[in-house]
């Protein structure tokens, strides 16, 4: 028996990077929280399934005194190799297949931007989406 999946992850682009320093950033003590969010969109055509995943991280760093403001945006594209199953059901897969590369491409970047390298946490992105839609504290 072969466990092969029927989601077929044909790419993924990075649509956005913003990265933007906040030269007013008052050095604070202590470690400072890595306040992030994350937000998705879908778009579907008969068996292929486009799926967008962004973070924002540090937001409003100037009105919130963090060090700097980011935002990256990926496009993931899917097929199904049956059209007997409705692709709208893979969605929680394909966010969960593209989180590892959005996490590589924030460490990447921060790393070369020559700062401190974010690291964004291992979590179980689905978990994310079900607590932010309805509306608990994550």
């Amino acid at each position: 028996m072969e466990n092969k999946s029927i989601l077929k992850f044909e790419k993924y682009v990075v649509d956005t990077i913003f990265y933007k320093v906040n030269n007013n950033y008052k050095v604070k003590q202590k470690e400072i929280e890595l306040p992030f969010s994350f937000d998705t969109e879908k778009k579907i055509n008969d068996n292929k399934m486009e799926i967008q995943l962004g973070v924002n991280i540090f937001k409003d760093a100037e009105k919130n005194n963090y060090p700097f403001e980011m935002n990256v945006i990926l496009k993931g594209y899917f097929s199904l190799e049956e059209s007997s199953y409705n692709i709208q059901n893979f969605e929680k897969n394909a966010i969960a297949i593209l989180f590892p590369y959005l996490r590589a491409i924030v460490s990447t970047y921060t790393a070369n931007a020559n700062i401190t390298t974010v690291m964004l946490p291992a979590m179980n992105i689905n978990k994310y989406f079900e607590k932010k839609y309805k509306n608990i504290d994550f």
